[in-house]
């Protein structure tokens, strides 16, 4: 004969009450090490399947009252523990994508944050070279780079010839690669 505890069991009126604490401790007896052992197959994760199986008991001892088993009860603990199992991967899998776009963020905005500083540095230091650059080489680099004006324009501008602009351009380009190579950028 079946142990009482693989009967299928049914709610209904007579049997309000059905899963008693006796009951209760004999399932938890008989499928707690089956459970522990399917989900540990399943997650290599002995905490986490400690959790599941865990939680599996809790709930179908919270729900003792309103719950209709139409299975056998270890049929039923199984699929519980697989649902438990699918949630457990629903979660790893949501808290590394977490994980990865909080870290790709930080990543991004630690670069961003330096890209930053780098650029209002160079802009400092070429401020500062601009600043030694001859009179009129400076005054066509700014009107050319901060102007953004062309050469055609420059040379109206300054009552110069256009090559006499592209000339003046050239030396103030040239004298800033050289000063900006010299201090590393």
């Amino acid at each position: 004969m079946k142990n009482k505890a693989d009967r299928l069991y049914f709610q209904n009126n007579s049997t309000k009450n059905w899963l008693n604490e006796g009951l209760f401790n004999e399932l938890f007896g008989r499928y707690w090490e089956k459970l522990f052992a399917f989900c540990l197959s399943h997650t290599n994760d002995d905490e986490g399947s400690r959790e599941m199986v865990q939680d599996l008991f809790l709930s179908l001892w919270e729900r003792r009252k309103k719950v209709e088993i139409k299975t056998n009860i270890g049929h039923y603990l199984f699929s519980g523990a697989r649902l438990k199992i699918a949630k457990y991967y629903r979660d790893k899998a949501y808290a590394e994508k977490k994980i990865s776009d909080v870290g790709q963020g930080v990543r991004n905005e630690t670069c961003n944050t330096q890209e930053y500083i780098l650029y209002k540095d160079l802009q400092w230091q070429l401020r500062l070279i601009t600043a030694e650059l001859p009179n009129r080489s400076r005054q066509v680099y700014v009107m050319s780079r901060n102007e953004g004006l062309k050469i055609r324009e420059i040379a109206l501008k300054l009552d110069l010839s256009e090559k006499t602009v592209e000339a003046h351009l050239s030396k103030a380009l040239k004298f800033l690669k050289g000063r900006i190579r010299q201090l590393g950028f």
